[in-house]
C-alpha cells in the first residue's frame, strides 16, 4: 500500500496555491470577463494557502480553519471556471455564494468533531458537484474544445467523486476521525491527498492556458476589427471574405458585394466636427447590422466607405438589401452629441464571379457606387451578374 502523509500533502496545497497565485499575478489584461476571472481564481488560491500556513500553528484549530477557508477557496476557483468561459455573475452574488460556504464551513468549525466532519464533507460534495455540472454544460456546448477545459472538467468530476465516496463512507462506516479530517477508505486516502498537493497548481496551469488562448484569439479580433465602429476591418474582409468565397465555390450561390458611403460626409465633419463624424459612423454600423443576416460580412473599407460581402438565396436579393438599407439610414437619424443629424448612404452592387476575385469583384462595386453618386445620391445601383 502506498503510503503519502497527509499533512505533508497539505503543505504542498498551500505551497502550489501560492505559486498559481503568483503566476496569475503577473498576467495583465484590459478585457473585463478574464479580469473578473483572474480575480476569482486569485482569491480562491489566497484562501488554499491557509493548507500550507496552518503547519506552522498547532493543529488545534488551525487545521480546522485552514480547511474551512478551503472550502471558499474551491467556491471561488468554480466562479473563476463560470467566468472565464463568458457566463457572466455579478460580484454581488459571487461574493455572497463564497461568504455563505465561508460562514457555513467556519462556524462548523467551532463546533464539536462530528458536526465539522459531517459540514465539511458535504460542502465539498456539493460545491464539487456544482462546479462539474456547470463545467461539464460549458464542454458539452463547445464544439472547439481544448485540452486545457477538458482538464478542468476531469479535475472538477475527480474532485467531486472523491467527496462523493468520503460522504458515502461517513454516511455507512463508523469510524474514529481521523487528525487530518480526511474520512477516506485507507484505498483511497493517499490519492486524494496526492490529489489536494496538486490540484491548485494543475488549476491555475489550465486556466493560464485557457486565458492564454482567450487573449490571443482577442488580438487577433482586434486585428480584424476596426477600432471606431466595431465593424470588420479591411484586413478582416480579406480574410474572412476571402474564406466565404472559397466555401461557397462549392454551391452554386452567388455572392453580392455591397459598397456603401455616407453622403456629404466631409459636409458633416466641418459642420458638427470630427466627433459628431465618428457618431455618425458608429450609429450607420448599428443600423447595417441589425439589418442584415448573421451570414454577411460587414467591414469598415476607409474612411465613410463600408463593404458588404452576402451570400444569396436569390439574384434579387442584393438589390432588395440593398434598398433596405438605404431605407433604413435615410429613416433614422444619428442621435449624435449635437443632437439629432440626418443622414442618407449611396449604394453600389456588384456580383463576385467565380471566376474572379475578391478585390475585381469590389472594383465593379465601386464603379457602381461612383454611379450612386453621380446620380444624386441617396440611391442604389447595382450591376449585372
Amino acid at each position: 500500500m502506498v503510503t503519502i502523509d497527509v499533512q505533508t500533502c497539505f503543505v504542498l496545497t498551500g505551497f502550489g496555491a501560492a505559486l498559481g497565485g503568483c503566476l496569475m499575478q503577473l498576467t495583465r489584461t484590459d478585457e473585463p470577463r478574464i479580469r473578473e476571472a483572474l480575480f476569482r481564481y486569485k482569491l480562491g488560491l489566497v484562501l488554499l494557502v491557509g493548507m500550507g500556513l496552518q503547519a506552522l500553528f498547532p493543529p488545534e484549530p488551525a487545521l480546522r480553519i485552514a480547511i474551512a477557508l478551503a472550502a471558499g477557496g474551491v467556491t471561488c476557483l468554480g466562479w473563476g471556471f463560470h467566468s472565464l468561459n463568458g457566463r457572466q455573475t455579478s460580484d454581488a452574488v459571487f461574493l455572497v455564494s463564497v461568504a455563505i460556504v465561508l460562514a457555513i464551513t467556519l462556524a462548523a468549525a467551532a463546533g464539536s468533531p462530528a458536526t465539522f466532519l459531517w459540514t465539511l464533507t458535504t460542502t465539498f460534495a456539493a460545491v464539487g458537484a456544482i462546479i462539474t455540472v456547470d463545467q461539464g454544460v460549458i464542454v458539452l456546448r463547445n464544439p472547439k474544445l481544448q485540452i486545457s477545459e477538458l482538464i478542468l472538467m476531469l479535475l472538477a468530476a475527480a474532485f467531486t467523486l472523491d467527496w462523493l465516496l468520503i460522504l458515502h463512507r461517513l454516511m455507512t462506516v463508523d469510524a474514529p476521525i481521523p487528525p487530518h479530517w480526511v474520512y477516506a477508505p485507507q484505498w483511497l486516502l493517499p490519492w486524494s491527498a496526492l490529489a489536494y498537493a496538486v490540484l491548485p497548481i494543475t488549476v491555475a496551469t489550465a486556466a493560464l492556458m485557457i486565458i492564454n488562448d482567450r487573449l490571443m484569439q482577442t488580438l487577433r479580433n482586434r486585428a480584424l476589427s476596426d477600432d471606431l465602429t466595431g465593424a470588420l476591418s479591411r484586413r478582416g474582409l480579406r480574410e474572412l471574405g476571402e474564406q466565404m468565397l472559397a466555401m461557397q465555390a462549392a454551391h452554386p450561390n452567388l455572392v453580392a458585394v455591397l459598397m456603401l458611403d455616407v453622403d456629404h460626409f466631409k459636409s458633416i465633419n466641418d459642420r458638427y466636427g470630427h466627433l459628431v463624424g465618428d457618431d455618425v459612423l458608429r450609429h450607420l454600423t448599428a443600423i447595417v447590422r441589425e439589418h442584415l443576416r448573421t451570414d454577411a460580412l460587414f467591414a469598415r473599407y476607409g474612411g465613410e466607405e463600408f463593404t458588404v460581402l452576402l451570400p444569396l438565396r436569390s439574384v434579387d436579393e442584393a438589390l432588395v438589401v440593398a434598398e433596405r438599407l438605404r431605407h433604413a439610414v435615410e429613416s433614422s437619424p444619428c442621435e449624435s452629441r449635437v443632437g439629432q443629424v440626418p443622414i442618407t448612404i449611396s449604394v453600389g452592387v456588384a456580383y463576385h464571379r467565380p471566376d474572379g476575385t475578391l478585390d475585381e469583384a469590389l472594383g465593379r462595386a465601386d464603379e457602381r457606387l461612383y454611379l450612386a453618386k453621380q446620380a444624386g445620391r441617396n440611391r442604389v445601383v447595382a450591376g449585372g451578374v
